[in-house]
């Protein structure tokens, strides 16, 4: 019953559930992680599991300066949850539509950091897109109907490999066709790495501009959808 929804138009889904959606969701998380591992110091914005690992490998080698500044990244994320939670409650009981709003807020910070990152010390970049990739997660959940996490790949990959042998086995379509739309995610956030990797070679800490365009069109359709 849930998995027929998987064949039923774009129309029937709100913009923040389309494809289209989630794949430039996807290719910005790629992109940023990209991003601030090769101009902060080998640390994600986003995922946060690489954080944590490099954190322990710092703590074990008694490394507490290191350490640290894994650490930064890890606090930001969580400080990102915190915030969501108590706005999205706000605005729900002022009946302001939640990804509208946040995705307005994402497009007013990427600008922020993108016109402060020259003038600050790393520290600010880190936190500030950590901040970022906490809200994106936090607000975009849901692909036409299925769960998926658009700034970490582990649970996409497991849940791609999962769907297709059961998809291919059990002969069913609709498991197919989740398969192949959480390949599509992530496929464009290994996408997102590449460009960025490329990009960022050439203009280090410039190279973030090229996001303003997957992320204020991300923001341009919601509004649209908002006030139609």
């Amino acid at each position: 019953m849930f998995h027929g929804k998987l064949f039923m138009t774009n129309k029937n889904y709100r913009i923040f559930e389309r494809l289209r959606v989630a794949v430039l969701l996807t290719f910005i998380s790629g992109y940023i992680d990209a991003y601030t591992y090769h101009t902060q110091g080998g640390r994600f914005a986003a995922a946060q599991t690489g954080n944590v690992i490099f954190l322990g490998i710092s703590l074990a080698e008694k490394n507490m300066e290191r350490a640290l500044a894994y650490l930064i990244p890890i606090f930001m994320f969580s400080f990102g949850q915190w915030f969501n939670y108590l706005v999205r409650g706000y605005l729900s009981r002022h009946s302001i539509r939640w990804h509208a709003f946040s995705s307005m807020m994402m497009l007013s910070l990427l600008v922020f950091i993108i016109l402060l990152t020259p003038l600050l010390p790393p520290i600010f970049t880190i936190s500030s897109l950590s901040f970022f990739a906490s809200m994106q997660v936090n607000t975009f959940k849901r692909l036409r109907g299925m769960p998926y996490a658009n700034v970490m790949m582990t649970g996409n990959i497991k849940n791609a490999a999962h769907l297709l042998v059961k998809g291919l086995v059990e002969k069913n379509k609709a498991y197919q066709k989740e398969a192949f739309l959480t390949y599509s995610v992530i496929v464009s956030f290994i996408i997102g790495i590449i460009l960025s990797s490329l990009v960022t070679a050439y203009l280090e800490e410039h190279s973030l501009i090229f996001l303003l365009f997957p992320v204020g069109l991300v923001s341009y359709w919601l509004y649209c959808e908002d006030v139609k």
